[in-house]
């Protein structure tokens, strides 16, 4: 049986705290998740009211273990104010790897934040779960996304994955990007 977390792990960059989500990031989260043109990437609709958010955000909250997923609020630390949201999911402990998942506040885009998070998040999986590969599912068309994954050394591995997500009565299709953390020996 997986061990409960006890204190969930703070993450801190020169800008950022991150922090586990809490619901007092609902309102703050909606301008993510309720976001069609954002969430048109997203293998979930765009929220329409925040009591959908509201829903999100106690899920991304919900964690028992660092075997299932993690999620962080991203936080300004100059105004104490919640700017987006990373996670890990689909963590494979055995196999050294996981996926991540991302997303910012469009009027904080463009700033390096999604950047720095992602960074903080990559150090906390290598240097806490050590983990090998790390995999970011991207829709062919989230050219900021993938700029954002190459500047952090991940490579496009193929696709696009055709149908790979479900989002009501359509399918989308992703490209796999991977980062290897090289300071490990491969078989």
């Amino acid at each position: 049986m997986a061990k409960t977390v006890k204190t969930f792990p703070t993450l801190t960059t020169k800008r950022l705290n991150m922090r586990r989500v809490e619901p007092r990031d609902a309102i703050a989260l909606h301008t993510c998740f309720g976001d069609h043109e954002a969430m048109r990437f997203w293998n979930i609709p765009a929220s329409t009211a925040v009591r959908d958010t509201e829903k999100i955000t106690a899920w991304l909250g919900k964690t028992s273990s660092p075997y299932d997923h993690f999620a962080w609020a991203i936080v300004d630390r100059s105004n104490d104010q919640c700017v987006g949201m990373v996670n890990y999911h689909h963590r494979e402990a055995r196999d050294r790897r996981l996926e991540i998942g991302y997303i910012v506040a469009r009027k904080h885009q463009g700033k390096g934040i999604g950047t720095e998070a992602v960074q903080a998040l990559l150090d906390y999986c290598t240097d806490k779960l050590d983990v090998h590969r790390v995999d970011a599912l991207i829709h062919p068309d989230n050219i900021a996304s993938i700029r954002l994954v190459k500047r952090l050394e991940f490579r496009c591995e193929g696709g696009p994955l055709t149908d790979y997500w479900r989002l009501g009565d359509r399918y989308l299709s992703v490209m796999i990007y991977a980062r290897i953390n090289l300071g490990v020996t491969t078989l």
